[in-house]
């Protein structure tokens, strides 16, 4: 097994100076076993995910193993290997870590050949764990072994770090359980202002960097770069100031109703360029659109849209203009931007732990009826509030009942709010405090 690490001094959170206010703690990131699996079973290995959410650091530990490691932010490198592939691939055998392999797809058939020879000479198992890919291009990435190396790539996409890896708390993927998360509340401590300060930061590695200072203007020059190097190799150059304004309208509605048509009228482009530039944000990882949940025996009148969450906080606060924990607190899109906390951490749990995220739902009918997240696990739905205040009552998950009629079993379900204490406000439901997820 591997440590990795990031260091970090003085955060600004309470509970590391009770610990000894000592210069750095170590963080590890809770996918690590789930990529050294893959590494084990598949020949290729594709690690995907947004810019700077940790995947060069987190696939050079394999040089650890032996990995040589090459980037195609080398020049040098790139063109030699667009334009001689397979003497690209002869003279960097594996193991090796290839990164943003995305700018060179012309090397994929030759991967293909190299991983066909070894399993001819040496056997399927041998041949495990010859390359890791990394990219932030998925579309691209994706579009590259659909083609020429389906069957043999193990895909793990990369999310931002979790609040559970930033504090070093123990975690697993979120299960609705009133034993383990009044235990999880028990054993952890997050102040209301260092939720809002971790929601405003943002997730991605280098925001929390040494003596826990942000880089100043990282989400400018994240922006600019994300759209100078990746989306500008999609879509129209003149398009881009209209895709810039596409992403600031999407975050302003980060935890609501995904509606084309409105988000069209506001960029001032047509409904399926909306379409198509949002499935550029979720192929590079920065939204997530999450789908409403339904079966057949259910409500007719049950709203068919899809909701959408950035899965950056941060980035979204940069782009609607919240810079600090009060003007968070203070701000209208308080609301929205705690639900997308509260969603991207639970499904931060689900992949850094080998569970299929595309198992989480949300419910909304016509009737104002809604539950703002369903997990189906292990044969169960387990349903979710997240709110932005203290106290609620049993008023405030009327919802429910409306998926008591499903097919699965009903497992656990709670509100996960800013309580500071659990308490229960209907037979086996309670509130729990964000720290339990």
């Amino acid at each position: 097994k591997f440590t990795f690490c990031i260091n970090l001094v003085e955060m600004g959170i309470p509970e590391y100076d009770v610990l000894g206010g000592y210069d750095a703690m170590m963080i590890q990131r809770h996918i690590l076993p789930i990529l050294e699996q893959t590494v084990d079973e598949y020949s290729v290995t594709l690690v995907t995910g947004a810019r700077q959410v940790g995947k060069t650091t987190l696939v050079s530990l394999f040089r650890q193993r032996g990995y040589s490691y090459v980037t195609f932010d080398d020049t040098d490198l790139l063109e030699e290997a667009k334009s001689k592939p397979k003497k690209f691939v002869e003279e960097h055998p594996a193991p090796i870590i290839i990164d943003e392999a995305q700018r060179a797809v012309e090397i994929f058939p030759e991967i293909e050949a190299a991983v066909n020879k070894a399993k001819l000479e040496k056997g399927s198992a041998a041949s495990n764990g010859m390359y890791i890919l990394t990219g932030s291009q998925k579309f691209v990435l994706m579009q590259g072994v659909s083609e020429s190396m389906s069957g043999r790539v193990g895909i793990v996409e990369m999310p931002p770090l979790s609040q559970a890896e930033i504090r070093g708390w123990g975690s697993s993927a979120l299960s609705v359980d009133n034993e383990a998360m009044s235990a999880k509340s028990d054993s952890r401590s997050l102040s209301d202002n260092d939720l809002y300060l971790s929601i405003v930061r943002g997730f991605y590695p280098a925001r929390w960097e040494i003596e826990g200072k942000p880089i100043r203007n990282y989400f400018a020059n994240y922006l600019k770069t994300y759209l100078e190097r990746d989306v500008s190799k999609l879509v129209n150059v003149r398009d881009l100031s209209k895709f810039e304004n596409l992403l600031r309208v999407l975050a302003s509605l980060t935890g609501e109703e995904f509606v084309a048509d409105n988000v069209a009228k506001t960029v001032g482009v047509d409904k399926n360029t909306v379409s198509s530039w949002t499935g550029i944000l979720q192929a590079s990882g920065i939204v997530t659109l999450l789908p409403p949940y339904y079966e057949e025996s259910m409500n007719k009148r049950i709203v068919k849209r899809k909701k959408i969450y950035f899965n950056d906080t941060g980035f979204a606060c940069y782009l609607i203009g919240i810079d600090t924990p009060k003007t968070l607190r203070l701000s209208a899109f308080r609301g929205r931007l705690v639900e997308t906390y509260i969603h991207n951490e639970i499904r931060k749990s689900y992949v850094n732990f080998g569970l299929d995220d595309r198992n989480m739902f949300y419910y909304r009918d016509n009737n104002q009826n809604e539950i703002d997240l369903i997990l189906l696990r292990d044969g169960a739905l387990e349903r979710i509030e997240c709110k932005s205040g203290k106290s609620y009552t049993s008023k405030d998950i009327k919802g429910f009942a409306q998926v008591s009629q499903t097919s699965f079993e009903l497992g656990g379900s709670c509100i996960i709010c800013l309580c500071e204490e659990p308490y229960r406000i209907a037979p086996n439901t309670f509130a729990f405090p964000v720290r339990c997820i």
